[in-house]
């Protein structure tokens, strides 16, 4: 088990019987209702995958919001007591079907905590990450300072230079807790045949408020008109 104050990996921490009933109920979902697939090119690493969003598991998969409330007691226990499910119930609980070829970019999360359940063990698709990573400005995060400052640190001879890159491998049952709005993160493209599905939670203090919430959702989550760039790096 890894740990520090912005990375915690729990192994083994959901069984393969029930990780395998899950997967069953999510595919099940899939042969009856057509998920949407998020394509956004982004130089470097772009956004491919499908998604469940949170609207719709709390509707037709509500085991997934008991393992989400489970995992809020792991979330208080490790990163604070304060911290509770988003209220934005679409960003709040999802499930990411990855397929071959596909991968998501380099980004920070809007929230506090991110939680990320790997459903299956599937080959490449690894969680790259730079935990504590960025320079948080605090009540400045949504600043034009922020930005420039993220993307002064993604330059890639930095990078490359860094001491802080972990890479987390997709192991059926493995939980990884992560200070997602400091730690740099993205996922490498999924090799083989085999679908990569994993159950991603969002945790933040109480009336937490996202400036970038309205152009961010359906950038996430939908095929709705978005704009062309990430909402969390333009506005």
């Amino acid at each position: 088990m890894k740990s520090d104050k912005n990375l915690h990996l729990i192994p083994g921490y959901l069984s393969h019987d029930d990780c395998e009933k899950i997967l069953d109920s999510v595919r099940q979902f899939q042969k009856s209702n057509t998920l949407p697939l998020i394509h956004r090119e982004v130089a470097g690493r772009s956004l491919r995958y499908f998604v469940i969003d949170g609207d719709v598991v709390h509707e037709a998969l509500p085991q997934l919001v008991d393992i989400y409330r489970e995992v809020e007691q792991v979330v208080k226990g490790h990163f604070g007591s304060q911290l509770t499910p988003l209220r934005n119930r679409a960003a709040s609980v999802n499930v990411n079907v990855t397929p071959p070829g596909g991968e998501y970019r380099w980004h920070y999360d809007r929230n506090a905590v991110t939680g990320i359940l790997y459903l299956n063990t599937v080959s490449g698709g690894e969680t790259e990450m730079y935990p504590g990573y960025r320079i948080h400005l605090g009540g400045w995060k949504n600043s034009r300072p922020q930005r420039w400052l993220d993307a002064l640190l993604q330059w890639p001879p930095l990078l490359k230079v860094c001491r802080k890159r972990t890479l987390v491998t997709p192991a059926q049952g493995l939980l990884l807790l992560m200070r997602g709005d400091r730690c740099l993160h993205s996922v490498r493209r999924v090799e083989g045949s085999q679908d990569r599905i994993n159950l991603v939670m969002t945790f933040d203090v109480p009336r937490a408020q996202f400036r970038v919430e309205e152009n961010l959702d359906p950038y996430l989550y939908s095929k709705k008109p978005a704009p062309s760039f990430d909402p969390n790096y333009r506005q």
